[in-house]
């Protein structure tokens, strides 16, 4: 099995043309996309429309949930910048985005953890910032009823 992951895109359409080109010019047909795709201060709608146009397995990350769940004037300022480049379609087709996926029934596909798409699954992260390797019993608690032998998250 052979197949590209992306994620973070963060709305920087460039780096995606970029990253997709490679991935053609590498003979890979197959994309899974871990989330976080239009929040940012860069091209969010033009991301969107390439990320739409896609076929690919997509997860919603926290950045996509945020832009969906919210009004404006509770959004971050990730989502500010993000959310007047968006239209209702857009905005539609993140709400059918699911939180977590199975792709080819063996590799399982998040954007943090299966449980909070806002919580770091590889690391800690303590109260003044400081980020450390979470440990492997955490690592392992989160994984427990996953039955695939890979599992795929985002942003770690």
């Amino acid at each position: 099995m052979r197949f590209a992951a992306i994620a973070d895109i963060h709305g920087n359409h460039l780096a995606l043309e970029a990253v997709l080109a490679d991935i053609r010019d590498q003979g890979v047909t197959d994309i899974v996309d871990l989330g976080d795709m239009a929040s940012g201060p860069l091209d969010a709608r033009r991301t969107m429309d390439m990320l739409m146009a896609l076929d690919a397995v997509h997860v919603r990350g926290n950045h996509d949930r945020w832009l969906i769940d919210r009004p404006f004037e509770k959004m971050g300022g990730w989502e500010r910048p993000a959310y007047p480049q968006l239209d209702a379609g857009h905005l539609d087709w993140l709400r059918t985005i699911p939180a977590t996926a199975v792709y080819r029934e063996q590799v399982f596909l998040c954007h943090a953890t299966p449980e909070d798409d806002n919580v770091y699954w590889l690391e800690s992260v303590a109260p003044d910032g400081a980020i450390t390797c979470a440990s492997l019993d955490d690592i392992e608690r989160l994984a427990a009823g996953i039955s695939q032998s890979l599992i795929l998250c985002g942003p770690t």
